[in-house]
């Protein structure tokens, strides 16, 4: 064989490598690209399912309750009664509450009220806007704010929807700085001792991925604040992010552990 056979040969060889080690290459590339795809498509399919409800209702508890409170400010300095009632009509007409009563006004000043409320067998609702002046910029300007609260008793999964709908609607009606609060609650017959309680909030946090930041009892009480990745409201607290709380205590009157769960935090209001 002569030279040039042998370098023709040996170069074709050596392209033959270099084109595998590239398809491979890329191969091993796609493959990587797959799973990081794959994975944040099942990150969003599970953080859309995802309801906390779930976790909640796992419990097994008795006389289990939902709760959610909305307030967002208006993005607008001025608005007028009429306007104020219209809005208070239109988030009740976008979950199928009617309003079959005059909405109730307080004035005192520059600070009014206007409030629609409604308490059914299994529901409470109420829909506030409020209407204050506030310093802005060294300037007093009108600051107007929504707030609906909102309480279902056995069917506490249908918050879940009432929230995204709520939502949507005050987004229409031109609002910011939204905050959500959500709480459900929960007990057992008897007194639990310290270590159920624990077991009782651990199986919580656990059931929506989350780490606990702090946690502490203190006589019947027991308290836990954890962050999870599912949720994305949260607040800082000593420098860690919380989205949960759970507080368990004992009501003697009742001879009930009481539990609930808020995300982000229990809102004093409640």
């Amino acid at each position: 064989m002569d030279n040039n056979k042998k370098y023709d040969i040996r170069g074709i060889t050596k392209r033959i490598f270099s084109s595998k080690r590239t398809q491979f290459t890329l191969y091993i590339a796609m493959i990587l690209w797959l799973a990081v795809i794959t994975q944040i498509v099942v990150n969003y399919v599970f953080r859309k399912d995802f309801q906390i409800t779930e976790a909640f209702v796992k419990t097994d508890m008795e006389e289990m309750k939902s709760s959610l409170e909305i307030i967002s400010e208006y993005n607008g300095e001025f608005l007028s009664e009429t306007d104020k009632k219209d809005m208070i009509h239109k988030i009740a007409d976008s979950i199928g509450l009617n309003i079959d009563k005059d909405i109730t006004i307080l004035k005192e000043g520059a600070h009014s009220e206007y409030i629609f409320a409604k308490q059914a067998r299994l529901a409470e609702t109420e829909i506030k806007i409020i209407s204050m002046e506030q310093e802005v910029d060294e300037y007093a300007r009108m600051k107007h704010y929504i707030i609906v609260r909102m309480s279902i008793l056995q069917s506490i999964q249908s918050i879940e929807k009432y929230k995204d709908i709520i939502v949507d609607t005050i987004d229409e009606l031109g609002t910011l700085n939204k905050q959500i609060t959500m709480r459900f609650d929960g007990n057992y017959d008897g007194n639990r001792s310290n270590d159920e309680k624990k077991q009782i909030a651990e199986f919580l946090i656990d059931q929506l991925h989350g780490e606990i930041a702090l946690d502490y009892a203190e006589g019947d009480h027991y308290t836990v604040y954890a962050y999870t990745g599912l949720i994305d409201e949260y607040i800082l607290s000593l420098g860690s992010k919380v989205n949960i709380q759970v507080a368990i205590t004992y009501n003697e009157q009742t001879d009930k552990t009481v539990v609930t769960l808020a995300t982000p935090i229990l809102n004093d209001s409640w």
